[in-house]
């Protein structure tokens, strides 16, 4: 009840104001905003974009799921995937490869007491993306993860010395006096520091630290478009 009542005043909220994601101050006054296309409206032939950045036709697949039964005990698999080329609007940035989805198990009692006795004890999602940096042959991984909790995760790459972004969710907004239950946006972190902000409700938004070198700012860039992208499962 309390979640259910927590979502209807977040609908209320969005459908009143324009709110933005709760950020420190400041990062914010050490970072650029740039509103974000693309995220509204028909999906067929997406492209999003934001400041000078745009990304190719975004290619999904249809989400598919898969059961395993053992017993009265059941493992369901319900994933997609999407992939997208990214550019500065001049010259090549990234291609970017995304799975998500949701990994459920479940108890499986109809045979035993009849009607819909099936209940989930255990439920994961995940967001794994690979992100290849143009002219570049080692890629960056992001692994993403939630039990009950909003996804978390790491961007990296195998190659020695370069650095590790922590992502996490975020469900708290600028003047709002508890967090909303939904995920709004995600915080971005390189050591302890925050360097980005993705904004996901409405339009959406990114903030990228100005002090950032070209390449990493395209990067992270490309973090967020990926982010922006995403859509959890539907159970």
């Amino acid at each position: 009840m309390k979640k259910s009542i927590l979502l209807w005043m977040f609908a209320v909220l969005v459908g009143c104001t324009t709110p933005n994601l709760l950020l420190d101050g400041g990062f914010l006054a050490a970072a650029d905003y740039f509103p974000v296309t693309g995220r509204q409206g028909w999906l067929i032939n997406q492209r999003l974009g934001f400041a000078s950045f745009v990304t190719g036709k975004v290619d999904r697949d249809w989400d598919k799921t898969s059961t395993l039964e053992i017993g009265d005990f059941e493992s369901v698999r319900q994933a997609g995937a999407y992939r997208f080329s990214f550019s500065d609007g001049a010259d090549n940035v990234a291609q970017l490869d995304c799975k998500s989805g949701e990994d459920s198990d479940h108890v499986n009692l109809r045979g035993v007491l009849g009607g819909d006795a099936r209940w989930i004890v255990d439920a994961e999602s995940f967001l794994n993306c690979s992100l290849l940096e143009w002219g570049e042959t080692v890629a960056w991984k992001l692994v993403m993860a939630a039990n009950d909790e909003h996804l978390h995760g790491y961007l990296f790459s195998s190659k020695e010395a370069m650095p590790v972004y922590e992502v996490l969710g975020t469900d708290e907004l600028e003047g709002s006096a508890w967090p909303v239950g939904k995920i709004v946006g995600y915080l971005v972190y390189r050591d302890g520091l925050q360097l980005a902000a993705i904004q996901v409700m409405n339009e959406g938004g990114v903030w990228i630290d100005s002090k950032l070198s070209p390449v990493e700012r395209r990067r992270l860039a490309s973090l967020a478009a990926a982010l922006l992208l995403y859509s959890p499962s539907e159970s």
